[in-house]
């Protein structure tokens, strides 16, 4: 999924809801877990339904991950927030960078927001950033429920 990218214009970042932001830090979690597990990072959604999440991967081009994760999440009934993780990479000044990278929105916003977590892979495994950082907003799979 390397080769979607989220652009970073946006340098004030907004508040957070408390749920869709604990969502969107599990997901980074697990992730980079799975990173350092030696295990792909396949991209996956988990959504919020009453007090339970459920995840579900999506394989497929770049594209097709994106499809079928918002298939998903529109699909999902009673959703109360969402994250679509993936690895990818953020543009930055000094080039671009890998990441772990978080979507997210909750019902009826207009937009969501993307999150992620800096790595650097190394020859003993892979160098995580020590924080979360905003990306910029996202469209948000939820935005007409």
């Amino acid at each position: 999924m390397a080769e979607h990218a989220a652009e970073t214009d946006i340098v004030e970042v907004p508040e957070l809801d408390e749920t869709l932001e604990d969502l969107l830090i599990q997901v980074i979690e697990e992730a980079q877990q799975r990173m350092e597990d030696g295990e792909e990072v396949v991209p996956f959604t988990a959504v919020i339904i009453d007090e339970s999440v459920y995840e579900e991967t999506h394989v497929g081009s770049t594209e097709e991950c994106f499809e079928s994760a918002q298939t998903a999440i529109a699909e999902a009934e009673g959703a109360r927030a969402y994250a679509f993780c993936y690895d990818g990479f953020i543009e930055t000044d000094e080039g671009d960078k890998d990441a772990i990278i978080a979507e997210g929105g909750l019902p009826g916003d207009e937009a969501g927001v993307a999150v992620g977590l800096i790595y650097t892979e190394t020859e003993n495994g892979f160098e995580f950033d020590e924080e979360v950082c905003f990306i910029a907003e996202a469209p948000n799979f939820l935005a007409g429920k």
